[in-house]
C-alpha cells in the first residue's frame, strides 16, 4: 500500500514550513501574508500529490469541520432531494459540504445518526424530524448545537425554524375541488400521523370541508405506511373501486402518494379527471407533463433551503438570532392543472 501524503511530505518537497502549507490549505494564507506564488505552488504540489486531508483529524483539532448534516425522512422523495441539492449548493457557496441521512421515519434512527454526526465534529445540522415532540431538540437548543429544524415542527420548541402553511395550502386544495363541484372527496396520507406537516394538511382539509358541512366516509380517510406507500395505494383503491366506492375526487398528502394514486388509477383504468379528479400537496417538475397533469400545491423549495441554511449559517458563527426571526412560516400556491378541472 502506497505510503499517505502528509503535510511534511508538502512541505520538504517545496523547502517551506509544515505551518505555511497548512496555512494554504485552509484558505488563511493571505491574511498571514502569504505570496500569491508562493500559494500556487502549495496548491500545485498538493494537486500531484494527491494530498487528502483528514478533515475528521482536523475537526477534533479545530472544533471546525466546514461540513453540515442534513437529515430528512426519504432522500428518494422528490421534495427532500431537491431541498438537499439547494442546501448543497448553498453550503458549497460558502465554504461547506453536506453530509445526508435518511431516517426512514424512525425516532431512534434520527437520534443515531445526529449521535454519528455529531461523533464526526460537523458545525451544524439541518433536519426535518420524525420525533413525536420537542424535548430531543430542546436539549440541543440548551447544550447550544446549532440546528434548524425544517418541514417539521413541534409545540413548545426551542430550536431555529423554517415551515411553511400546510394548513392553508390544503385548505386551497379543498376549497379548489369544491369549485370544481366535486363534494364527495378521499383523502390520502401517511402514518406515523404525529407528523406535524400530515396533521395541519389534514386539518385544512377538513376545514374547507367543514365550511360547506360536508362530512366523508372512514372509507376515504386513507392512510398508507411510510415503508408500503405503494401497495397500500393500490390495495385501498382497488378495493374502493370493486365495491363501487370510489370518490369523486382525492386530495394525497404529499408527491409521493399523488404519483402512486395517479399510477393506480390508471392501472385500474379509471381516468382522471373525468370519473376521479386527482390534487396533490407537493409539486414536482412531471407533474407538468404526465398526462393528465396534476394539479399540486407548490412549496418554495428555493426559499426553504436559503432561510434555513442562512439561519444555521447565523449559529455557527455565533451571531446572535433576533426572536422574531428564529421562525420563519412561507407561504405555498396551488397550480391548478388538467387532474382537477371538471370537464364539460
Amino acid at each position: 500500500m502506497p505510503k499517505k501524503v502528509t503535510l511534511s511530505d508538502i512541505a520538504a518537497t517545496l523547502g517551506v514550513s509544515k505551518t505555511l502549507v497548512s496555512l494554504v490549505i485552509n484558505n488563511k494564507a493571505d491574511a498571514h501574508g502569504i505570496s500569491p506564488e508562493t500559494q500556487r505552488r502549495v496548491r500545485e504540489k498538493v494537486k500531484e500529490l494527491n494530498f487528502q486531508p483528514n478533515v475528521l483529524a482536523r475537526g477534533f483539532r479545530t472544533g471546525k469541520s466546514n461540513t453540515i448534516g442534513l437529515i430528512v425522512s426519504d432522500i428518494s422523495n422528490l421534495f427532500y432531494a431537491r431541498i438537499a441539492r439547494r442546501i448543497e449548493d448553498y453550503a458549497w457557496a460558502n465554504g461547506y459540504s453536506v453530509v445526508i441521512c435518511s431516517t426512514e421515519e424512525l425516532i431512534e434512527k434520527e437520534k443515531e445518526q445526529i449521535r454519528l454526526l455529531r461523533g464526526r465534529k460537523v458545525d451544524g445540522l439541518i433536519i426535518s424530524s420524525s420525533q413525536e415532540e420537542a424535548s430531543f431538540f430542546n436539549q440541543l437548543a440548551d447544550s447550544g448545537i446549532p440546528h434548524v429544524l425544517i418541514d417539521r415542527t413541534f409545540k413548545g420548541m426551542q430550536s431555529a425554524n423554517v415551515s411553511v402553511d400546510n394548513f392553508g395550502g390544503a385548505r386551497l386544495a379543498a376549497r379548489h375541488l369544491l369549485s370544481q363541484g366535486y363534494s364527495r372527496i378521499a383523502t390520502i396520507g401517511i402514518t406515523p400521523e404525529h407528523i406535524s406537516t400530515i396533521n395541519e394538511r389534514i386539518r385544512g382539509f377538513q376545514s374547507a370541508l367543514d365550511d360547506q358541512g360536508i362530512k366523508i366516509p372512514d372509507e376515504w380517510i386513507i392512510r398508507a405506511p411510510f415503508n408500503n406507500i405503494e401497495e397500500a395505494v393500490k390495495e385501498h383503491l382497488t378495493k374502493l373501486h370493486n365495491m363501487n366506492m370510489l370518490p369523486e375526487a382525492i386530495f394525497t398528502l404529499n408527491n409521493n402518494l399523488t404519483a402512486h394514486t395517479l399510477k393506480c388509477l390508471s392501472k385500474l383504468a379509471v381516468p382522471v379527471p373525468q370519473r376521479v379528479a386527482l390534487v396533490g400537496f407537493d409539486d414536482v417538475l412531471h407533474f407538468d407533463f404526465t398526462r393528465p397533469s396534476v394539479t399540486a400545491v407548490e412549496q418554495p423549495i428555493d426559499r426553504i433551503s436559503e432561510k434555513a441554511f442562512n439561519l444555521l449559517l447565523r449559529q455557527i458563527k455565533g451571531e446572535r438570532v433576533p426572536q422574531h426571526e428564529w421562525s420563519v412560516f412561507l407561504p405555498v400556491d396551488l397550480i391548478v392543472r388538467e387532474s382537477s378541472v371538471r370537464r364539460l
